[in-house]
């Protein structure tokens, strides 16, 4: 894993929240924020990505039989 040095502005209560739940875990505030941004950005990229639709209409009788002097007359 390639890791980075950042510094983050959170709120007070927010990671004092985040503590408590690491030492819960017997884990370490930097996985809980790595797993937090990971789960965030995995919502974000399954909302973004669309079902595709294919719409299908009626084209009347097949006509996969066609010969070039049904189309074209004879000159």
């Amino acid at each position: 894993m390639n890791l980075t040095r950042t510094t983050l502005r959170i709120n007070t209560n927010l990671k004092q929240a985040a503590e408590k739940q690491a030492a819960k875990e017997h884990t370490t505030l930097q996985a809980i924020f790595n797993d937090a941004l990971e789960q965030y950005l995995d919502k974000k990229t399954r909302q973004t990505a669309k079902k595709l639709v294919f719409h299908t209409h009626d084209l009347g009788k097949p006509l996969d039989n066609l010969k070039r002097s049904d189309l074209y007359p004879k000159i």
